[in-house]
């Protein structure tokens, strides 16, 4: 599906999002993550034609997981975002996982931010478990679920979310239609 919207929009859109954030999915889907795609990647996956800037991803953040991405993110120095004037390595910070809800960071590639738990839809399970599998770029990938990714969006605030809703549910419309 995204192949064919970037097809649809042209080489407009093909500038304006970032080409980066494609090398950045296919690096986490290579490296075998389990991860599910959420976000505006994942509205730009379903046919929304609003553009965005950062890749977001749902995950279970436990040592495996963190090692895996630690890994894959390794040659794209990795650093946390979040606090201007620190900075750290995501290769060195942090130490421990514990409390860790999620993860803020910048790559040569892009923004990534990791999360383990979406609201009000709940934690990495839950959404996996309603997640559908796709083939992009080559490789099978998790989006998250149309009326999932509709939730979120319904309880943000940005004009962008607020959008990007409208166009998600007439996706949804199109869709139940089609059924």
């Amino acid at each position: 599906m995204l192949d064919a919207w970037l097809k649809t929009f042209g080489k407009q859109a093909r500038t304006t999002m970032q080409v980066d954030l494609k090398a950045l999915l296919i690096i986490l889907l290579q490296h075998e993550i389990d991860f599910v795609l959420v976000g505006g990647f994942a509205g730009m996956v379903h046919g929304s034609p609003v553009v965005t800037h950062d890749l977001d991803i749902c995950l279970k953040i436990d040592e495996e997981q963190i090692r895996k991405l630690r890994l894959a993110l390794k040659d794209l120095s990795p650093c946390h975002r979040m606090n201007p004037g620190f900075k750290p390595s995501f290769a060195d910070y942090p130490e421990t996982l514990e409390g860790l809800k999620n993860i803020y960071l910048e790559t040569n590639l892009g923004i990534l931010d990791a999360m383990s738990e979406l609201r009000p839809i709940g934690g990495f399970e839950r959404v996996k478990s309603k997640a559908i599998s796709i083939s992009i770029y080559g490789l099978q990938c998790l989006v998250i679920s149309l009326e999932d990714l509709i939730a979120i969006k319904e309880t943000m605030t940005r004009p962008k979310d607020k959008e990007t809703v409208l166009y998600l549910r007439e996706i949804l419309r199109s869709k139940t239609k089609q059924s």
